[in-house]
């Protein structure tokens, strides 16, 4: 029974996450971080989750350093010790001092310190999800489960998307923002987190796609000529949820199209020329249907795109973003503030500190993200929860792909192109981190986590 109830709640804080305007507001976020920490706490209870996955080196050397190291930014120091640690936030405190009257006392390195204990505990809640994630699909059948719902609710965005698309008077749920009107971006509010959410799930869609075509058209039994492995495929009872699961993808896809975010449409190119290849490298190549059906679903887009329009995506990506205020002006702003608090600002401090250091943006915006996961990061984890965190995402993400190489041959069908789906899913996104602050949204970082577990449960149990 017991069982039962934690699987329900693993696939519903997965399921419906994005749904709530991707949990942007810290009382859905926080109502979420403590349902995934009572789910830990209830499996461990049980029985079924030890701390064990707490020796693991590359844990230890990312995300454990990584919590260390930003817990530490909250607690309060003497504004001697914080001379040595940030002399310009030392600075800062002694002119504030001097402007309010007020005694001088203990402060933290983060600016805005129970903002950043608030973003801490969801971050750490999470990293105790994702355990109790790793079990459940360590079964096949389970994560088969995951994957289908996971595809279920990017398709009901998707359908909601091209709504929106098609109506361009829609907005999203009940917000009343008039932003980005006319695009996709299902129950997002702007559209290229909508992108971002996309392009990590729609690898994991393919994933199972190609799965089932290498079952059901007998690669990997033989050297059977390819018309009979066309015909195996014709003649199979399953041949209707394949066609539905194409129909799903191309859906969704489409919506993604139709967000107009130039670095989601790319990334999620990125994401498939490297499911392709990762295939290759790991002897599982696509049937000749497969192939078939990727060449329908390319013409599907160009057509149904074309009707829709793609006039105004393709002036976007001609176009180049220019003036006060562009992604290059807030870049170089971001760079100062990293230059001048190496051991950074505290989680979540982005948005206090920018005004400061705002020098080309247009009077009275206020910027809250760097449109730049990795420079946000680092300005806000500092040096050393960057290179713990991003550089044991890319040892990670190296090791896997080796692992793919290696011993795909040997890994179960299912379970090897739902994980490289995964690992493509984690390179798009990664690429488009590049460009946006995805990974600031709650239910996209989920999802990434999620990413990270399937490809971990699917490629790493070997070798």
């Amino acid at each position: 029974m017991g069982y039962r109830v934690n699987r329900f709640f693993i696939i519903g804080v997965i399921a419906t996450m994005p749904l709530f305007f991707g949990a942007v507001q810290t009382r859905v976020w926080a109502v979420y971080a403590g349902v995934m920490m009572c789910v830990f706490l209830v499996d461990w209870w049980q029985g079924n989750t030890d701390l064990e996955f707490l020796k693991s080196p590359l844990l230890i050397f990312s995300a454990g350093i990584f919590l260390v190291f930003t817990f530490l930014q909250v607690v309060p120091v003497p504004l001697e010790v914080m001379e040595l640690l940030s002399p310009v936030r030392r600075l800062l405190l002694a002119r504030a001092y001097e402007l309010t009257g007020q005694s001088e006392g203990w402060q933290s390195l983060s600016y805005d310190w129970q903002a950043s204990f608030a973003w801490w505990v969801f971050l750490g809640s999470l990293t105790l999800f994702a355990r109790v994630v790793y079990r459940y699909v360590g079964r096949t059948r389970n994560l088969i489960l995951l994957v289908k719902v996971m595809f279920g609710v990017a398709l009901f965005e998707a359908l909601y998307g091209l709504v929106q698309a098609l109506i361009p008077t829609l907005g999203v749920l009940w917000a009343d923002i008039n932003a980005y009107m006319g695009n996709s971006r299902g129950t997002f509010i702007n559209r290229n987190h909508f992108a971002g959410y996309v392009e990590m799930v729609w690898p994991l869609g393919l994933g199972l796609i190609a799965a089932m075509a290498h079952a059901w058209t007998g690669e990997g039994h033989g050297n059977v000529h390819g018309v009979k492995r066309f015909k195996n495929f014709l003649s199979s009872d399953r041949l209707g949820l394949q066609l539905f699961l194409w129909a799903a993808l191309l859906f969704i896809l489409l919506a993604l199209l139709f967000s107009k975010s130039r670095a989601g449409i790319t990334g999620a190119f990125i994401g498939l020329v490297a499911f392709i290849a990762l295939a290759h490298a790991g002897e599982k190549r696509f049937s000749r249907p497969a192939w078939v059906m990727m060449g329908a679903g390319f013409a599907f887009l160009l057509f149904y795109g074309n009707v829709i329009g793609l006039d105004e995506l393709i002036g976007r990506f001609m176009a180049l973003e220019e003036g006060a205020g562009s992604r290059t002006d807030i870049w170089r702003d971001s760079l100062m503030i990293i230059k001048d608090h190496p051991l950074g600002i505290g989680l979540q401090s982005y948005e206090q500190v920018m005004p400061v250091y705002n020098s080309l943006g247009p009077p009275g915006i206020k910027f809250t993200h760097a449109h730049n996961d990795y420079l946000e990061l680092l300005a806000e984890a500092g040096w050393p929860g960057f290179l713990a965190l991003v550089g044991g995402f890319y040892v990670f993400l190296g090791r896997s792909i080796w692992k793919i190489k290696k011993y795909g041959k040997d890994i179960d069908a299912e379970r090897f192109f739902i994980g490289i789906g995964a690992c493509c899913g984690l390179i798009s996104i990664a690429f488009h981190s590049l460009f946006d602050f995805n990974l600031q949204i709650p239910s996209n970082l989920l999802y990434f986590v999620v990413l990270v577990v399937i490809l971990r449960s699917c490629l790493w149990n070997r070798g």
